[in-house]
């Protein structure tokens, strides 16, 4: 089977090396939100919208014991001026892939599947499924090829209000076979993966995903703000707007509204700040599984090509001491990660994502960790 690498839609990794001048940040008592510090991100972050060209940015940060720091920056919506606000609703794109990780491992722990089960005993009619294993889905580990790739990108930018089926969007994987790499040899970013895993949590349970999502995600978390769009309820409420920059108009188009199927279980969910809180934390605590399926899914692979800090899990990702996920959707850029030794969360949003998929939200993550936890960080 050929090895081939596809655009990545729904998530962007960037870490860059950032430079925020000689003096890391200085702790009183062993308390991180200081004034200095304080003052240090709000500069960063006034700085960070006209340097990166961002409509504006909002940025949690929750330290057990201290004050929370709970900011918006610029503006909500360009055409009116209205600013920012923190809780507003957003499209938290692949972010969704740890929610269906989550469905997925719940239903191992009831005993309806295991990880081991190889994907033929779902969908026997699949390309080389008698060798590909959930396990294989959850950690990107399938070989499989990528069904987002430039082409449906440019499609879905074009007609965002398309209709994707996941049985098309499946068929599109299965019709390219020969472009399969063996299963477990590499980990390789893949939306295909959670497309078919939330395939497969139907067959399994004869529930429509989304309520899979609500019943043993959301409401058990009281994530009361998330919800799982479908066809007729994918707008999203609130003054917020997500932008895209359209290079040959020198102009910002708004992206808010879109039909999210072609993201579906790998980056459909639309979120708030304050509920991502409550869940990046029981995402790494495991609150909603086993001990033992808790244990597996947080051991993590290195990215093939990556910087050894960059890892992989079940539905998880690692960057160095953080654990969490990013994702990347036309009009939105989201951070949201857990740091176990501080029992801390930092979630950030970007309401500007273009067709070219470059995330500005993990550049700004990489800035705010490194001023509030430097000893933490490796970029």
């Amino acid at each position: 089977m050929k090895a081939i690498l596809r655009p990545v839609l729904f998530l962007t990794i960037v870490i860059v090396s950032v430079s925020l001048g000689s003096e890391d940040a200085v702790f009183d008592g062993g308390q991180r939100m200081t004034e200095e510090v304080i003052a240090k991100l709000d500069s960063l972050l006034e700085y960070d919208l006209e340097a990166y060209n961002l409509p504006g940015i909002v940025v949690g940060i929750w330290i057990p014991g201290e004050d929370c720091y709970l900011k918006a920056f610029g503006t909500a919506d360009i055409k009116t001026g209205e600013t920012r606000l923190f809780d507003d609703p957003l499209r938290i794109a692949s972010i969704t892939k740890t929610f269906t990780a989550t469905v997925v491992l719940t239903l191992v722990d009831e005993g309806l599947m295991t990880t081991s089960d190889p994907i033929s005993t779902y969908l026997p009619q699949f390309p080389d499924g008698d060798c590909i294993t959930v396990r294989n889905l959850l950690r990107m580990r399938s070989g499989l090829y990528d069904y987002a790739d430039q082409t449906l990108l440019e499609d879905w930018y074009d007609h965002p209000f398309k209709n994707y089926s996941i049985d098309s969007l499946i068929d599109v994987v299965a019709s390219h076979s020969e472009e399969f790499e063996t299963p477990g040899t590499r980990t390789v970013y893949c939306n295909a993966n959670y497309t078919l895993l939330a395939k497969i949590s139907e067959l399994v349970t004869e529930t429509p995903f989304k309520e899979l999502v609500d019943e043993r995600v959301l409401r058990p978390l009281g994530m009361n703000s998330t919800q799982y769009p479908d066809q007729e309820n994918y707008l999203l409420q609130g003054s917020n707007r997500g932008y895209s920059w359209n290079q040959n108009t020198g102009e910002f188009e708004d992206k808010t509204e879109m039909n999210t199927s072609c993201a579906n279980a790998g980056g459909a969910i639309i979120s708030t700040m304050n509920d991502l809180n409550i869940y990046a934390r029981a995402l790494y605590l495991g609150t909603l599984l086993s001990p033992e399926t808790q244990q597996h899914r947080l051991e993590t692979e290195v990215f093939d090509g990556a910087a050894e800090f960059m890892q992989y899990g079940e539905g998880i990702l690692r960057i160095g001491e953080f654990y969490g996920h990013n994702g990347t959707i036309f009009g939105f850029s989201t951070e949201m990660y857990y740091l176990p030794a501080e029992d801390a969360v930092i979630v950030v949003n970007v309401n500007r994502l273009d067709l070219d998929d470059v995330s500005r939200s993990g550049k700004v993550f990489a800035e705010v960790s490194r001023i509030i936890f430097p000893e933490y960080v490796s970029w």
